[in-house]
């Protein structure tokens, strides 16, 4: 029987191992339970063929020991979750189907995104209720044009991206998406991010929304350069003839591009 795809909520995270999460139920050494959150195997379906660590390219697995096991006595861990390259050849190739691969933003990325909205919302406010606080009007209107410009960038992974399959996030896709705003750059929705803080800082003129903006561009930064490895490791030659067509986030420079590859 292979692992449940539903096991985070079906079953109960009872502590961590190596920073591995361990969902039980456990009682060893005949019961071990699931280990990985983004990345997870059923130790109790394992077999220890060790097939998802020759196929791994981000090397996410490294091998335990589970003495007394019934079906072997090393099984693999996915130590290195947070490198995950998402390309499934570990899920797809698992004899026993022991493993559940889910795409999973990194920590850094999850933490900046409630603050980015807490520092939109309040500048925006503060720039309705109080008035820009240098008192410029004309930057204040731009940033509106700017806030409207982002917004579909911000929202081009529903937009654009095909529906998941077997349950899997929105984000979760395995073909390289190259239209609508994914034909203008190759990282739309973080370019949605950067416009909108852009946006409401220049509503607010306030030094502080600056301030708080700083900290949320370098972690989006950091985050672009960990999500372009992993997409050349899980798309290969496709995706570096994506990088070539297409910009990472300078949008005028990807709308002059997708102009001439239209008349071509």
């Amino acid at each position: 029987m292979p692992i449940n795809p539903d096991f985070q909520k079906k079953r109960k995270r009872v502590g961590k191992e190596e920073g591995v999460a361990v969902w039980g139920p456990v009682d060893p050494p005949e019961k071990l339970g699931i280990r990985g959150t983004n990345v997870a195997v059923d130790w109790d379906i394992c077999k220890g063929c060790g097939v998802c660590l020759d196929v791994c390219p981000m090397h996410v697995y490294g091998w335990k020991g589970t003495s007394g096991h019934p079906t072997s006595d090393r099984k693999p861990s996915p130590i290195g979750e947070s490198e995950c390259a998402c390309c499934y050849d570990c899920e797809a190739q698992c004899p026993v189907q022991a493993i559940r691969v889910v795409f999973g933003p990194p920590k850094a990325f999850i933490a900046a995104v409630p603050l980015m909205f807490a520092q939109i919302i309040v500048s925006v406010i503060y720039g309705i209720v109080y008035g820009p606080y240098l008192g410029l009007s004309i930057p204040f209107y731009v940033g509106w044009i700017i806030l409207v410009v982002g917004l579909p960038f911000f929202l081009s992974p529903s937009l654009y991206f095909p529906k998941a399959q077997e349950g899997k996030s929105v984000m979760d896709t395995r073909a390289i998406v190259d239209s609508g705003t994914y034909g203008i750059v190759r990282h739309p929705q973080v370019l949605g991010c950067i416009l909108l803080i852009c946006g409401s800082i220049v509503i607010s003129q306030h030094w502080l929304s600056a301030i708080v903006a700083a900290p949320i561009f370098v972690l989006f930064y950091r985050y672009v350069l960990k999500e372009e490895k992993s997409l050349i490791v899980k798309f290969g030659n496709d995706y570096k003839c994506y990088m070539q067509r297409v910009p990472s986030m300078n949008f005028i420079v990807g709308i002059i591009r997708l102009k001439f590859r239209k008349h071509e």
